[in-house]
């Protein structure tokens, strides 16, 4: 493939990205506070989604081990929900990065009235080439975001680059069974929402072999934990809301494509009990 053509291919992703974004953010306004993430729900606790959303950004700060002073990178930071909150908490400087431009004013009203506006930056810019320098920051981490990258081994690189020695990484994001643990027409339903979410970059994501790929980009130390059952009351309760609107919209004709929220909603709920999707902490160090 031609630099030209790589081009136009990544484009050409960051056009359906835009549009399946900018045609989801009143959902994920409505569902989830403005977030783009699901919670954390503790074993043996029942809690509310927006708490289990806390939970899981404190898991962001253990995983990191963040502390007042660090300058942390929020590699696709969505409307800055998960950067406000960790600038509140631990006092931290964060930089959000994301290349949709009208996530970057509200994350920047978020971090306003959450009172961290001096700990927090927003910028359009992609994690797959940024314009930072060499060794900027001292953490970093992902909220389901990774899976929308059309190169991930690239992505992976950027971000070990700009972390200083010793840098911590915590990548929050999907993975997947082999291909062959899927019936065809889970593989078919599988691949239409991932085209309709523009979330290229997940098959790469393969469970148990993740870390393999975190490596090769120069990463060390890598540790998973599957915490999928933590994560399944945020998805069940998305997919009651989803489930009628779901048949309705892509029966008889299979309009997944067209529909991946709600479609991601019922098909990934019922892969994941399944064992085929999981929900993961990716940890590691430079």
């Amino acid at each position: 493939m031609s630099p030209t053509d790589t081009g136009k291919d990544t484009g050409e992703h960051f056009s359906r990205l835009r549009h399946y974004f900018a045609r989801s953010e009143r959902n994920y306004e409505l569902m989830l506070g403005g977030a783009k993430h699901f919670g954390y729900h503790p074993t043996g606790r029942k809690v509310s989604e927006r708490e289990a959303q806390n939970l899981l950004h404190d898991l962001v700060i253990e995983r990191l081990g963040l502390s007042a002073g660090d300058r942390v990178l929020d590699a696709g930071c969505g409307q800055g929900v998960v950067a406000s909150d960790l600038a509140r908490k631990t006092g931290c400087q964060i930089d959000g990065i994301t290349v949709l431009d009208f996530e970057v004013p509200k994350a920047q009203a978020r971090a306003k009235a959450a009172g961290v506006s001096a700990r927090t930056r927003f910028q359009l810019m992609d994690y797959s080439a940024t314009s930072f320098d060499d060794a900027t920051f001292d953490a970093a981490y992902t909220t389901e975001t990774l899976s929308h990258s059309p190169d991930i081994r690239q992505t992976l690189r950027e971000i070990h680059r700009v972390l200083k020695p010793g840098g911590r990484v915590a990548f929050f994001e999907y993975s997947i069974a082999d291909t062959k643990a899927f019936t065809a027409r889970e593989w078919t339903l599988f691949e239409r929402v991932a085209r309709g979410s523009a979330m290229v970059g997940l098959h790469e994501f393969r469970n148990d072999r993740f870390h393999e790929v975190m490596e090769a980009a120069g990463f060390h130390d890598v540790q998973t934990e599957n915490i999928t059952a933590n994560m399944l009351p945020s998805l069940q309760r998305l997919q009651r809301f989803a489930l009628l609107p779901y048949y309705l919209a892509t029966w008889p004709f299979g309009r997944q494509e067209q529909n991946p929220n709600r479609s991601a909603a019922v098909i990934y709920h019922a892969m994941a009990r399944k064992g085929l999707v999981r929900y993961n902490i990716f940890s590691a160090r430079k």
